[in-house]
């Protein structure tokens, strides 16, 4: 059988909007330049006196030949004053880097076929994937090529396939949801350890929807503890991190989300969680109901977009805490931008979403702090991780 390849529609909707972005990719980001790129460039009668300056050598693999020196505004300096690339315009597409030439397109293959996506992290992707009404519709197109040699586990297909079946289930709410898939991944931890075998999954599926159905699910869900001074540590580490690493530190849009946490702090400049969690659910959650079910369509994006539960390449459990753990940041983001602005318009949603996105996929290192974080403190179980969702006793 041919591969194909599989496409959402928000991917082939997209098309970059050059200089009406509001977080221009161009501006603000480290892009490295390939080694062929960099050839061509230097080489271009057009460009070689600019790529004597906008560009430094570096070396480290064939990826990353050289790495663009930003201008005193951060922005790269082969941007014209329409702040379109001159590279692409005067030398064309072919001699754009990797880098330059995909984002925010990326793509992985799994059961023989390549799956299109878009990082959350452009602007442009966000406004597609949160807001389009057939953002989600796929296509597969046979690619003409022989199949390709990538097959998961049948525990993960399974566990892929059942967590979206828990989340489309019109019983649970997106939190409700999350615990569902959560016990789940109880079951996928016992299959991905050869304890029990692979058709469990489809069994304790069956379980959880009838659970659901009879809103067994959902008094659970209201009986979890409310964990606040958990939410008040993970709150603090995972932002902490990101005034730290954030490669947009100093620029509007994160600006806009610090300066709004900041109105909600105690006066020892702590972060205080029931104020935040008033916020959320006061302002926040009512306001969201008027653009659709956006933590839900979030998630499905996210099952995708990872290819949950194999996020990690580790146990299930792994994938479905930091799961847990970004929509958690999410709410609170959201949370403190509807108490300054008292409601969220559709710019602020799109910015709470993009905004966090540009560390949580573009940074390495947020990985491993997330995880440190919560083994430190023992956000393990499901029901401990699910406490992060839970916004009062």
């Amino acid at each position: 059988m041919a591969s194909g390849i599989v496409t959402p529609k928000y991917v082939s909707d997209f098309s970059c909007i050059g200089p009406d972005c509001e977080d221009s990719c161009c501006i603000g980001w480290n892009i490295y330049i390939d080694k062929q790129s960099y050839k061509k460039t230097v080489a271009h009668r057009d460009l070689k006196t600019l790529a004597k300056t906008a560009m430094k050598k570096i070396k480290r693999s064939d990826d990353k030949w050289a790495i663009i020196r930003a201008d005193s505004d951060g922005a790269c300096p082969f941007l014209d004053v329409n702040r379109l690339c001159k590279i692409h315009s005067l030398a064309g597409e072919d001699t754009l880097s990797d880098t330059c030439k995909t984002y925010p397109r990326t793509s992985l293959v799994k059961e023989g076929d390549k799956y299109q996506s878009l990082y959350l992290s452009c602007p442009e992707a966000a406004r597609l994937i949160l807001f389009s009404p057939d953002a989600f519709m796929f296509e597969r197109k046979e690619s003409g090529l022989k199949n390709l040699l990538s097959t998961s586990p049948l525990w993960a297909s399974k566990t892929y396939d059942n967590s979206i079946d828990l989340l489309l289930n019109e019983h649970l709410s997106w939190q409700q949801a999350l615990l569902a898939i959560g016990l789940l991944i109880n079951t996928a931890d016992k299959v991905w350890g050869n304890e029990v075998d692979a058709d469990q999954l489809d069994i304790r599926l069956e379980q959880l929807m009838l659970l659901a159905e009879k809103g067994v699910l959902q008094e659970q869900y209201k009986t979890l503890a409310y964990a606040d001074k958990h939410q008040v540590q993970a709150f603090a580490t995972i932002h902490g991190m990101f005034i730290d690493v954030h490669p947009r530190r100093d620029g509007e849009r994160f600006k806009t989300v610090n300066d709004a946490i900041s109105t909600l702090l105690n006066d020892d400049k702590t972060v205080d969680i029931d104020k935040i969690n008033h916020a959320w659910n006061t302002i926040a959650s009512p306001a969201l109901e008027e653009h659709g079910d956006i933590f839900k369509r979030y998630i499905l994006y996210y099952i995708y977009h990872e290819y949950f539960p194999l996020t990690l390449g580790d146990a299930p459990q792994s994938a479905f805490r930091l799961l847990v753990l970004d929509c958690f940041m999410l709410r609170c983001y959201l949370a403190v931008i509807a108490h300054k602005n008292n409601g969220l318009s559709e710019s602020d949603i799109h910015l709470c979403f993009q905004v966090y996105h540009v560390v949580r996929q573009h940074k390495p290192t947020f990985i491993k702090g997330a995880t440190a974080m919560m083994e430190k403190f023992n956000f393990s179980s499901v029901a401990g991780i699910i406490s992060l969702l839970k916004t009062g006793v």
